[in-house]
């Protein structure tokens, strides 16, 4: 196995193992510790807004300091999922705007709707513009097994897993024959567990490219002094 794909199954292998330990540490906390690790507003949905808002301090750091050299673009949709896990949408509509319930009921003003729209509409072109920038450059740095990029992957394979499991806690009952009691609390624990490592996984990816980054600059500047 080549060296580069040894050193992200070890990795890949180490985060999975910090997540299972995680999930199974919470499960077995006494009486209502599991739930109170992982309810709104909890030490981990905490953590995980922590770490958003590290991310965006890091972006903002190194490239202040020529650690790395990016747009901001990542920020900006990093604090648009700090603002979403702090549930901030909900301070300005009536219901949840990420569900399609928010679109279709009469209960939510026709003026909110609108505007929420007009934002989708912003957000979702100006991912798309950031997405064709920047997408053959990823697939590269994919296909060269570089950290970062996988350390991407995985962070986006979280938030998918975690959608997934969220709303779907029957699912726990089918696989491992729980009792309707537990489904909810399993069912959180995991969902907010993968979601903890959503941000873990883009700090990930920030700092192995500022190193890489760092890397590709000094061999540039060798190559021209040589």
């Amino acid at each position: 196995m080549h060296k580069k794909d040894r050193d992200i199954l070890v990795s890949t292998l180490k985060m999975a193992a910090a997540l299972l330990v995680l999930v199974v540490g919470i499960a077995l906390l006494p009486g209502d510790l599991p739930y109170e690790t992982v309810r709104e507003f909890g030490p981990v949905e905490t953590i995980s807004v922590g770490l958003y808002f590290l991310f965006i301090l890091f972006i903002v750091y190194f490239n202040a300091t020529g650690i790395l050299r990016t747009s901001f673009a990542p920020g900006v949709f990093i604090l648009l999922l700090a603002l979403r896990e702090m549930d901030f949408h909900a301070r300005f509509t009536t219901m949840g705007m990420f569900k399609i319930k928010f679109y279709l009921s009469p209960e939510v003003p026709v003026e909110q709707k609108i505007i929420v729209v007009l934002f989708d509409i912003a957000v979702i072109s100006y991912a798309i513009v950031y997405l064709r920038k920047v997408t053959p450059g990823f697939l590269r740095a994919l296909s060269a097994r570089k950290a970062y990029a996988f350390s991407i992957i995985f962070g986006l394979a979280c938030m998918v897993a975690s959608k997934l499991i969220d709303g779907n806690s029957e699912v726990f009952e089918f696989l491992f024959g729980m009792e309707e009691g537990d489904l909810g609390i399993y069912s959180s624990i995991m969902e907010e567990c993968l979601e903890l490592f959503i941000p873990v996984f883009f700090i990930m990816a920030l700092i192995q490219y500022g190193v890489d980054y760092q890397a590709r600059l000094a061999q540039n500047i060798s190559g021209r002094t040589e």
